[in-house]
C-alpha cells in the first residue's frame, strides 16, 4: 500500500476560528470539521489536504501550511489514524520543511568561553514531532528539514502530528505527505527504522543540516536529545557499506567537513574497540557482526542534551573548540559494495 506523488499544489490556507480564506484551483472542496477544516483537492485522484487541528484516517494525506510568521494555530496539530488494523508503517515525506531552528553554537580555532553549552542544539523557539502510542515516535526537531523523512510504527491509536511554534519573528512553511504503508509492505521499511534508504548509493544527514550548502560554516549545529535508527536496504549483490562526509572540508574557519560529534581524544578516535563515545554518536552495529546476521544496515544515531564547552583548549574537552566542530551533525555518502 502507498501512494504515487501527485502534482504539488501552491495554495495559502489560514485559519482564523470559523473563517477559512483558499486560493486554490475550482476543485476543491472545503469541509468543516469544528473549528478546522479539511480540504479535499481532486486531481488524478483524490489528494487530501489537512490544516491545523484536522483528523483523517484516509491513505496519503497532505499536511500543509503556507508560508507565514504567524501559524493560525499554536500548538498545530494533526491527528492521523490507521486507513485499516493492517496498517505497519507510516512515513512522513517533507516536501517543505521549514520552521525556526535550535539554539546555535559557534566553533572557534581557540578555547570558546561559553556557558551556553545546555541550550545549544535545543529547539527552544519552534519544534516538530510525532506519537506513536505504544511505540517510540520521532525525536523533537526544527530548523529546515526539507527533503528529509520520518517513519514510525503504526499504533492502534492515531498518531498526534505536532507543531510548536514560539513568537511571530519565524517565518514558517510546511508540506508533508503522509503515506501509510500495509504489513509486510517492503517500502515502509524495517519496523524500529525511523528512516529508510534504498539504492546502491545516496546520501543521508542528521536533521536541520544545510545539505544544499556546499560548505559547512562555523554556526551549523545538530539537534539536542536524538536517538533513532537508520536504516539501508541490501540490493542484490551487495554486502557491505561504506561512508564518506559529502564536504571533505579544509579544516579552517568556515569550511569544516560535514561529520563532527562530540568530543573524543586522539587515543579513542584511532581506537578499534566499541564504547569509546558516549555523549553524541553514530553507532554503526554492523562493523562488530557478522554480515549475514545485520539486514538491513542500520545506523544509529544518537544526541544528549549539552554540549560539552568552556574556556578549554582542546577538541578533546571543548565541542566548540578547534575544527571541525563536535556540534556539527553529519551529512554522508553511502555506498553499497559488492559482496
Amino acid at each position: 500500500m502507498g501512494c504515487a506523488l501527485d502534482l504539488h499544489l501552491e495554495m495559502e490556507l489560514a485559519t482564523e476560528l470559523m473563517n477559512v480564506k483558499a486560493e486554490v484551483d475550482p476543485q476543491v472542496e472545503l469541509v468543516p470539521k469544528g473549528l478546522a477544516f479539511v480540504v479535499y483537492v481532486r486531481r488524478r485522484g483524490s489528494k487530501i489536504i489537512l490544516s491545523c487541528g484536522s483528523t483523517s484516517s484516509e491513505n496519503c494525506t497532505y499536511l500543509v501550511q503556507g508560508t507565514t510568521t504567524a501559524p493560525p494555530i499554536d500548538p498545530c496539530t494533526f491527528t492521523i489514524c490507521k486507513t485499516s488494523p493492517n496498517i505497519c508503517r507510516i512515513r512522513l515525506d517533507f516536501t517543505a520543511f521549514s520552521i525556526a531552528g535550535p539554539a546555535l553554537g559557534t566553533v572557534v580555532g581557540a578555547a570558546a568561553a561559553t556557558n551556553n553549552g545546555g541550550a545549544i542544539g535545543d529547539c527552544t523557539t519552534d519544534s516538530f514531532s510525532i506519537t506513536s502510542p505504544g511505540n517510540m515516535g520521532s525525536p523533537v526537531i526544527c530548523g529546515t528539514n526539507t527533503d528529509q523523512h520520518m517513519i514510525v510504527d503504526a499504533s492502534d491509536q492515531c498518531h498526534r502530528a505536532s507543531f510548536d511554534f514560539g513568537g511571530t519573528g519565524t517565518t514558517r512553511q510546511f508540506d508533508i505527505k503522509v503515506t501509510q504503508y500495509a504489513c509486510g509492505d517492503e517500502n515502509g521499511g524495517p519496523d524500529g527504522c525511523l528512516q529508510y534508504f534504498k539504492g546502491n548509493t545516496g546520501t543521508f544527514s542528521s536533521f536541520n543540516f544545510p545539505t544544499t550548502a556546499t560548505s559547512v560554516t562555523d554556526s551549523v549545529t545538530h539537534l539536542s536529545n536524538q536517538c533513532y535508527t537508520m536504516c539501508f536496504r541490501q540490493e542484490p549483490g551487495k554486502c557491505a557499506i561504506c561512508f564518506q562526509p559529502v564536504i571533505a572540508g579544509t579544516g579552517m574557519t568556515g569550511d569544516q567537513g560535514s561529520f563532527g560529534l562530540s568530543l573524543t581524544s586522539d587515543a579513542t578516535i584511532a581506537g578499534t574497540q566499541d564504547g569509546g563515545c558516549s555523549e553524541d554518536y553514530l553507532q554503526m552495529n554492523f562493523s562488530t557482526i557478522s554480515p549475514s546476521q545485520q539486514r538491513p544496515f542500520r545506523v544509529i544515531f544518537k544526541t544528549d542534551a549539552d554540549e560539552v564547552t568552556g574556556a578549554i583548549a582542546g577538541a578533546n574537552e571543548n565541542e566548540q573548540e578547534a575544527f571541525p566542530g563536535g556540534i556539527i551533525g553529519f551529512h554522508l555518502n553511502y555506498a553499497l559494495q559488492d559482496c
